[in-house]
């Protein structure tokens, strides 16, 4: 069916035909390389190619080339098919250069850019086609795909553009749900700490009106009538807040997108989607949690009576019941996090040492009513030696509420101990994964065969002569039983080529041995030294086994190999490389790459100087997207902070006038505010990062092992840093409320 025939289809816009091939590529340049020709579309709403330089072919002789290729505009390449024997073919012009920075399509080799037409005569009968349809908007898309499923042959497959796109992450990323769970996880840290920060805010709110609620209560309001109007005021409140939240959401997501366009980052976020069921769901998060926030301080302002409640609100201390089932609740879950955690770093399980990490940190927000004004009374004592009376008044202000000054410190202590976890993790991860690498990937590059074809021997010694090979060793393979025990996918070697291509050190086979991993002897139910008989359709041989080392294959010597196979086949080449940097090692990948697709079609290379890189580059892009969702956390917590700090003004409005009526200063009672804060801050940070050190090396260790942690690898400065930072932003934070403080009089003080 012709691309004409689908734009007749009821609700199609436009259509492209993408046709593809593997090709090969001759330049002047680069030499012979091997890649694939993709097609461009004619559509601009259906054109994913982003052109960097020059302009787009519009007919044959015309080629587009990726930036990265070093090719130039102008230059003259040769494209034929990449099974191809032509001597010579007709030579195509680069028109210009694309840039694939942030695409999949920039792995797997050269890509060269053309249209259909001319790729189809590359390509000739191994060219695959597609066509994909933009629909006008009259329908959804599994409308659109279904009528035009309707007009294809029956034998034609048709997809949406959302399975389209969740295919390709399953392929590249292992699915799009992975990073959609991340995202809603630090979506609910957020909405976490907002909870906090409400419930103080309307403790501050309430303690501010309690003469109007008081005043109420005497002119015959009931507790229930009082408590439901502050139910309608959270209402309204987390109405219109939701409202404006989620309009500055969508607004700041545009923001985004529109500077990430213009700063042209290689990921693509020009694209703006926001559903229905986005704005619904925002809506109903903000009402309900401001409502379930406010629950708490709206039932403890209808609790006083009418006459208490005419004197100015003071803190009133926790029940001792409370209390106590608080803090045997926060060691028992204390207790049970330590031993899970124990548990998945000992096993090397990611699952038990997760679950043990959430219920320490469950813990520590339960005892945080002790712990807190705990550290905040040492760090006081500390403190009153160092600058004097006032430190110590602030230490003593700030743990006067235990309750609400540990929950605004648990607020903050969420965002700076997961904060921390990820830059510790992030860290660990990067200095263990290579290690790790080293033990699952002993060799800098290894090509292996398909399925249906064996490696030939001239792929093998073709790369022995890249330059920045040093070593290249084959690994043959046959079909092979071992006696009494099934199948064996044993692999033969020369055991000195091996141990020259060999990074670490893996037991290698000599003369009438065989090695097996301590996974495959527990699965045949072998020990080391004990004698087995190896089959394979020549003959027999009895070989001694001996225990390899983790996750490595098993192996034979080649010559004993022989004897029990008649035709054994080579099934991967394991390659040395010998060179200075990581640049040259990748170079150096590319031509094993080329060759590899020269001499054996189908084959994979896989090298790992490019799996390193890759990594990193995605630790990286990680830590910071995490780092600005955690911000967001942060932020919300140090409004916390301020709120604290000014439901502490009005608890302390007549001691703050006796402290100026015997002496101290407005500039006095300002310090005291900021230096409480900075306490409370401060502790928080202190113990976040504590918590984020002990988990992030925890977590690392429950994936590669203790024995792989690097302490060096700890990023101590990154640390203080976060540390230094909490502490600040907690002055920050206290600064309008400590200035509102220090204005008051101490007569109107006085007066409450």
């Amino acid at each position: 069916m012709s691309a004409d025939a689908l734009e007749s289809v009821s609700g199609v816009r436009a259509v492209a035909e993408d046709v593809s091939g593997s090709v090969r590529v001759d330049s002047e340049v680069k030499g012979a390389s091997y890649g694939e020709a993709l097609s461009i579309a004619a559509s601009a709403d259906l054109r994913w190619q982003k052109l960097a330089e020059g302009v787009l072919p519009i007919g044959p002789g015309q080629v587009l080339v990726s930036v990265d290729v070093g090719i130039p505009v102008g230059a003259d390449v040769t494209v034929t098919a990449g099974n191809s024997d032509e001597a010579t073919a007709p030579t195509a012009r680069v028109v210009g250069l694309v840039d694939l920075a942030g695409s999949a399509q920039r792995l797997g080799g050269m890509k060269v850019f053309a249209t259909p037409e001319q790729v189809s005569s590359w390509a000739g009968k191994s060219a695959t086609r597609e066509f994909r349809i933009a629909g006008d908007g009259s329908s959804s898309p599994r409308q659109l795909a279904d009528r035009v499923e309707a007009a294809l042959p029956a034998d034609a497959t048709v997809i949406t553009g959302a399975e389209a796109t969740d295919a390709a992450a399953a392929q590249f990323l292992g699915g799009t749900k992975i990073l959609s769970t991340i995202l809603l996880a630090f979506g609910a840290i957020a909405v976490v700490v907002a909870a906090l920060v409400i419930a103080n805010t309307f403790a501050v709110l309430l303690a501010a009106r309690t003469q109007e609620l008081a005043l109420l209560r005497c002119v015959g309001a009931t507790a229930p009538q009082v408590h439901r109007s502050i139910r309608a005021e959270a209402a309204v409140v987390g109405v219109v807040a939701s409202v404006i939240g989620v309009g500055l959401g969508v607004g700041l997501a545009w923001l985004v997108g529109w500077a990430a366009t213009v700063a042209d980052v290689p990921v693509p976020l020009s694209t703006l989607s926001v559903t229905h069921v986005t704005v619904l769901a925002g809506l109903a998060v903000g009402i309900v949690m401001t409502m379930v926030a406010a629950s708490a301080p709206g039932r403890a302002a209808t609790r006083l009576s009418p006459m208490a409640a005419l004197a100015p609100m003071e803190s009133q201390p926790e029940r001792v019941q409370d209390s106590l089932v608080r803090r045997v609740l926060g060691v028992v879950l204390l207790l049970a996090g330590i031993a899970m955690t124990v548990l998945g770093v000992s096993g090397q399980q990611v699952l038990p040492a997760t679950i043990g990490g959430l219920l320490s940190f469950l813990g520590i927000a339960a005892l945080a009513g002790r712990i807190v004004p705990a550290l905040v009374n040492k760090a006081g004592g500390l403190l009153a030696r160092a600058i004097g009376p006032v430190g110590g008044l602030a230490a003593g202000n700030a743990g006067r509420n235990p309750r609400r000054t540990s929950a605004t410190a648990v607020a903050l202590l969420i965002g700076v101990a997961l904060t921390s976890t990820l830059v510790v993790g992030i860290a660990t991860v990067k200095a263990a994964a290579p290690g790790a690498m080293d033990s699952q990937f002993p060799v800098d590059v290894m090509v292996s065969g398909s399925d249906s074809a064996p490696l030939p021997a001239a792929l093998g010694t073709g790369i022995g002569l890249v330059d920045g090979v040093s070593a290249v060793a084959g690994l043959e393979n046959a079909e092979l039983i071992l006696d009494g025990h099934g199948d064996l996918p044993g692999y033969g070697v020369d055991a000195a080529q091996v141990k020259d291509v060999l990074r670490t050190d893996i037991s290698v086979p000599g003369a009438g041995q065989l090695v097996l991993s301590p996974a495959a002897l527990t699965d045949f139910g072998l020990g080391t030294g004990d004698t087995v008989t190896v089959r394979g359709d020549r003959g027999s041989i009895n070989l001694s086994v001996v225990e390899g080392v983790k996750g490595q294959p098993a192996l034979l010597d080649r010559g004993d190999l022989t004897v029990a196979a008649t035709l054994p086949t080579t099934d991967a080449y394991w390659v040395r490389l010998d060179t200075e940097t990581d640049d040259q090692a990748l170079v150096t990948t590319d031509r094993i790459t080329e060759l590899a697709r020269q001499e054996a079609p189908g084959s994979n290379v896989q090298g790992m100087t490019e799996m390193r890189s890759t990594l990193d580059s995605i630790l990286d892009t990680m830590l910071m997207v995490v780092a600005g969702l955690l911000s967001v956390a942060v932020l919300i917590a140090l409004i916390g902070v301020g709120n604290t700090m000014a439901l502490s003004v009005l608890e302390r409005r007549r001691e703050s006038g006796l402290l100026r009526a015997l002496g101290m200063t407005k500039r006095g009672i300002r310090a005291m505010l900021i230096w409480e804060a900075l306490l409370v801050a401060g502790v928080a940070s202190v113990i976040g990062v504590v918590f984020g050190l002990v988990f992030g090396v925890a977590g690392t260790a429950s994936v590669f092992g203790i024995d792989d942690i690097a302490l060096g690898a700890v990023p101590w400065a990154q640390l203080v840093a976060i540390t230094l930072i909490g502490g600040i932003c907690g002055v920050i934070a206290s600064l309008l409320p400590a200035r509102r403080a220090g204005m008051v009089s101490p007569v109107s003080a006085l007066a409450g």
